[in-house]
């Protein structure tokens, strides 16, 4: 397979932050290039948010209902699935007022 090299600008301090992660995980900035390329021909995108995400809140009601259908889930013959996609899940979740 023909290699090509890339080349990148980028802060120093960064580049010292971010090689002083690699090390500790046992690889150099190179193989952390080539990690990530992996990543992305692999998954068809970004392998990680680059949006800002707020994390859900859940109301003490709420988290008692999911606890309630957890353990409903788990009887024998009883289920709240299978789900094909996770927005028929949060369908279903909406439609029980969770």
């Amino acid at each position: 397979m023909a290699q090509k090299s890339i080349q990148v600008r980028i802060d120093e301090d960064l580049k010292m932050r971010a090689e002083a992660v690699f090390r500790s995980i046992g690889i150099d900035g190179p193989t952390a290039v080539r990690v990530f390329y992996s990543k992305v021909a692999a998954t068809g995108g970004i392998p990680f948010s680059l949006g800002k995400e707020a994390e859900p809140e859940y109301t003490p009601e709420q988290i008692a209902k999911l606890d309630q259908m957890v353990d409903e889930a788990m009887q024998p013959g009883n289920s709240f699935g299978p789900f094909n996609t996770v927005e028929e899940m949060f369908d279903h979740m909406q439609q029980q007022k969770i």
